[in-house]
């Protein structure tokens, strides 16, 4: 390999030797020409040798590969219901925990109105109470009358059964309001769930339906792509493994028209080679905060 870019050298010394004694074309269209040609052999060489070593140093041929979003998502309510909002079109910048749409909770808001005054009535329970401590009483009362052979044991056995009732009648009380409690926190998750909110930062790709449409759960209400940062797939030979590694910095070069080169790093290294082409994967993440790199796009990784 090193004497095949020796041999190359050496005829571009020699082609500069002859744009010396020959002037009859214009020496910058000479140059042109002869590191066109020399680029061309240069090319050449790398796609037959994609790794090439200089003095213990491997050089990686690029390789191509495809800009993606980091996360693309289609979002849809979990219950059923008629669209009653939707606050984002396509194209829209959104942020995580932003209200996307929302579906008709009328129903759901009385139900919470009514579990909350049915969870916040005490009445029942002073109520009880009042009639445990009077009866309480009353069988102390009787008590003390039975020990002086006043009152027949009969009375004492009523006054206490009439008292342990009441004592389970408060409990009863108290129980109903804890189960209203619970009822309110039901109705509440359901009205949450009224509510669609973006769980990431991201883009709306797309929107489906309309407002006055009825959605049953199953269809999607937006497609949103999370776009910082950008995933970038691709796939190296497998000669490449020992030469690269996760944490690695990178550039990627997009293609036409967007123009540059991003640093980006290796993320994931597949452990699993294919054999059939003799490649691995690797994915490589690229910052995007100001969202000025568009995804969808063929690049190349350039090591």
């Amino acid at each position: 390999m090193i004497a095949l870019f020796r041999c190359s050298g050496n005829k571009i010394v020699e082609n500069l030797h002859g744009l010396r004694q020959n002037r009859t074309e214009p020496l910058e269209i000479n140059m042109k020409n002869l590191l066109r040609s020399s680029f061309k052999k240069i090319v050449v060489l790398l796609t037959v040798f994609p790794t090439i070593t200089f003095a213990n140093d491997t050089v990686l041929a690029p390789v191509r590969c495809l800009i993606e979003p980091n996360e693309v998502i289609e979002l849809s309510f979990p219950v059923a219901g008629v669209l009653q909002e939707i606050s984002v079109n396509r194209g829209d910048a959104i942020n995580a925990g932003q209200i996307i749409a929302r579906l008709d909770g009328t129903l759901e808001e009385i139900q919470l109105e009514s579990a909350k005054t049915r969870a916040e009535n005490l009445f029942s329970i002073a109520a009880r109470e009042a009639n445990l401590e009077f009866l309480n009483n009353r069988a102390e009362r009787i008590q003390k009358l039975a020990g002086r052979n006043v009152t027949a044991e009969s009375a004492l056995e009523e006054a206490l059964v009439e008292a342990e009732m009441a004592r389970q009648e408060v409990e009863e009380a108290r129980l109903d309001q804890s189960l209203s409690m619970l009822e309110v926190a039901r109705v509440e998750a359901v009205l949450k769930q009224k509510t669609l909110n973006s769980p990431l930062d991201g883009l709306v790709l797309e929107r489906q339906p309309s407002v006055g449409e009825y959605q049953d759960g199953t269809q999607p209400i937006v497609t949103i792509a999370a776009l910082d940062p950008l995933r970038v797939e691709a796939f190296v030979p497998i000669s490449y493994h020992s030469s690269i590694q996760v944490g690695q910095e990178v550039l990627i070069e997009p293609e036409a028209p967007i123009s540059g080169s991003y640093a980006a790093k290796i993320t994931v290294i597949d452990q699993v080679f294919d054999a059939g082409t003799g490649t691995v994967g690797i994915r490589i993440e690229i910052p995007n905060k100001s969202l000025s790199l568009p995804a969808g796009l063929r690049c190349n990784v350039v090591f």
